[in-house]
């Protein structure tokens, strides 16, 4: 029985300690924000924290302890669709200054409530994406024809 006391004493402590690590990291290296998945009710909404890391987007649920994101948002997938301002109804659980930022994640719809220094951030991110149907560029073709152009000399 001390055995179980200990055990459950312990996962409450390391629970504890994951959540502060995750609370303390995430906060003061990302932008908050409330998002849910379209469609939605008022309900819907979830606080979080939003970490650009090159190409994708994560999303930190404020009340989850797992380490890694609860959410990762690839930017070459990502459409900018609009914004707008919250409606009275979206008001019971966002600030009133805030901007919805309206986005499709492959066959996916999601509104991001930001800031608006968070919305313009998040726009320019997604606008600054490189195209999904430019070439890579082929060094070995391109190799090829300079030296096939020089033979023929």
């Amino acid at each position: 029985m001390e055995w179980l006391v200990w055990g459950i004493a312990l996962l409450g402590v390391a629970a504890l300690l994951l959540a502060a690590w995750r609370f303390f990291t995430l906060r003061s290296t990302g932008t908050a924000v409330v998002l849910r998945e379209l469609p939605g009710t008022v309900g819907d909404w979830r606080h979080g924290t939003l970490r650009y890391n090159g190409d994708d987007l994560q999303f930190y649920k404020l009340r989850s302890l797992s380490p890694s994101a609860d959410r990762v948002f690839g930017r070459t997938r990502a459409t900018f669709n609009g914004h707008r301002r919250p409606k009275d109804e979206d008001l019971k659980l966002l600030e009133e200054n805030g901007i919805i930022v309206q986005v499709s994640v492959g066959g996916s719809e999601f509104e991001f409530a930001l800031d608006s220094r968070g919305a313009m951030a998040l726009i320019a991110w997604i606008e600054a994406a490189p195209s999904s149907r430019q070439e890579r560029t082929d060094h070995n073709r391109l190799l090829n024809k300079i030296t096939r152009n020089q033979e023929r000399r």
